[in-house]
């Protein structure tokens, strides 16, 4: 599969895209800048900004054999500044242009939507205190993951949880999703998203649960009453034992008035999970239920819908524990939703990276060896 071109040196120069609120005999430090130091400071290791500011006077040598640094390396303050106030619409829009870039996504390639809170971007009180006294929510991005190439294509701001309704179609809109296969959970079940990714000419597969009741009910019935053979997948580790059991049924079943405005809508799968604790012996069991445009064996759709949660276990786990992000308490202004996109420029940078060590081994490597984070930004 061709990889995406994004070397950090190509996305420079689509910063002149977004307009700089400083006044111009304020800017000390051009954009450009600003975020090639924050970018290499980040994969080295950095999470505050004065880690970043003291990155940048260690390595301001290195810095100027790219960019010229004129006026050295900015402060931890001008950093957190520049961060607040710059226009994330722009930059999230700059973000995608630059990892899109190139990118050639072949047929059948899984996408995976999903939303992440930003658990300390606002402080417990101002989450509880309305908003006309002080009051903020914490903020929620939308992302779009890319398991097989190891990348975030994109990520798009939303207000809270329930925004997440209307931050995926906007997020499909800014990305050519062609060919592919969009899976999100229940939260994205709903029928302008499936018309939205139908009109890409791309296929989706969906949670289904109780807030679309009418639907969900119709659909449980239809297994209720099927006694089509489940096809098993078996999994050993991690301490314990699954099973998943997945049917798969056609959409016409469910009846036209509730197949109505669902665009594309072809058939519908149900999920049996056993799961057994091995140190303790404990058993639980699950019914769930997914709607699909796609026409495909129960062995491919288990595969997809248990790789929808590799966007948890690859992308928001690594932002949280090998970057911080949900320890992170940038408050101030649009810092967290910017640095946000930071964040996740590196990821994909080291992620996509062929060096075969972890994460955290790449970025000690490229904190101490200037070559190394060379490769890594692909400069």
């Amino acid at each position: 599969m061709p990889t995406p071109s994004s070397h950090l040196s190509s996305l420079l120069p689509k910063l002149s895209n977004i307009e700089d609120f400083r006044m111009e005999r304020n800017q000390l430090y051009p954009l450009n800048e600003i975020l090639f130091l924050t970018v290499s400071a980040v994969i080295s290791g950095c999470r505050y900004w004065e880690e970043i500011a003291d990155f940048g006077e260690e390595k301001l040598t290195w810095l100027r054999k790219y960019l010229p640094f004129l006026q050295g390396t900015p402060s931890h303050d001008t950093l957190n500044r520049v961060f607040s106030h710059l226009d994330y619409t722009s930059f999230e829009h700059c973000f995608i242009d630059w990892v899109t870039e190139g990118l050639l996504l072949k047929e059948g390639t899984v996408i995976n939507f999903d939303g992440k809170k930003l658990s300390r971007s606002a402080t417990k009180k101002e989450q509880q205190l309305p908003g006309n006294q002080g009051g903020k929510g914490a903020v929620h991005l939308v992302e779009a993951w890319c398991s097989e190439l190891q990348i975030c294509l994109g990520q798009y701001y939303t207000d809270d949880k329930s925004n997440e309704i209307v931050s995926i179609p906007a997020l499909i809109d800014l990305l050519e999703l062609k060919g592919t296969v969009i899976t999100i959970d229940a939260i994205g079940c709903q029928k302008k998203i499936t018309e939205k990714i139908v009109k890409q000419e791309a296929d989706y597969v969906i949670g289904l649960k109780a807030n679309q009741k009418k639907l969900l009910h119709k659909v449980e019935s239809c297994f209720g009453h099927s006694e089509l053979k489940a096809v098993d997948s078996w999994d050993k580790g991690h301490g314990r034992i699954e099973c998943r059991s997945c049917r798969v049924l056609p959409a016409h079943l469910i009846g036209e008035e509730c197949l109505q405005g669902w665009t594309g809508l072809s058939t519908i799968i149900e999920i049996s999970s056993y799961r057994e604790v091995v140190a303790s012996g404990k058993v639980s069991r699950e019914h769930r239920y997914y709607m699909s445009s796609l026409q495909g064996t129960p062995e491919r759709f288990n595969q997809i819908i248990r790789g929808h949660w590799t966007i948890e276990n690859q992308l928001h786990w690594s932002l949280d524990v090998q970057f911080g992000e949900d320890f992170s308490t940038k408050r101030k202004d649009n810092a967290a939703r910017n640095f946000g996109a930071v964040l996740r420029i590196a990821t994909s940078l080291l992620k996509s990276n062929k060096d075969t060590v972890s994460l955290n081994r790449k970025m000690l490597k490229a904190a101490r060896s200037d070559e190394y984070r060379e490769t890594i930004i692909r400069l």
